[in-house]
């Protein structure tokens, strides 16, 4: 059995409110959630899944492997963080580019700080997810 992209791309989308997502070809926002995907099996060094064994039927990829739900969803955790490391890295630009003063006057630091919060609550989520993955099957009568 197998697990395609496009059931952690649902996971990831549902989770985020980015409308210009909506305004994309479907074969773009494949191409833009792929992005986030890699960056997601990156740092997932935990699955004990190999993530990085991929195939293709019919013009959708798929994990060679079935993946549980948690497996997915942490997978859609890590592309959140990716996306939202974006959003942080635009904002900063942005404020380089338009100068301290007048960037705090359009409330573009609270912006960053709101972004930079949840920032450190997805990763707090992730590795809690990703502890209780490691140890689900974790017994002590073997000791």
């Amino acid at each position: 059995m197998s697990t395609a992209f496009s059931k952690i791309y649902k996971k990831f989308l549902r989770d985020i409110d980015d409308y210009e997502y909506g305004l994309v070809e479907q074969d773009e926002l494949d191409d833009i959630c792929y992005e986030f995907l890699e960056f997601a099996i990156s740092e997932f060094t935990q699955c004990e899944k190999d993530l990085e064994k991929i195939i293709e039927k019919d013009g959708e990829k798929y994990f060679e492997e079935d993946l549980t739900l948690k497996e997915q969803e942490i997978l859609a955790l890590c592309m959140r963080l990716s996306w939202l490391n974006q959003k942080l890295y635009n904002a900063d630009l942005m404020m380089k580019n338009i100068g301290d003063r007048d960037y705090n006057a359009v409330q573009g630091t609270s912006y960053i700080n709101a972004i930079s919060k949840l920032e450190e609550r997805i990763e707090d989520k992730i590795r809690t997810y990703s502890v209780s993955y490691t140890y689900t099957d974790f017994s002590l009568e073997d000791w």
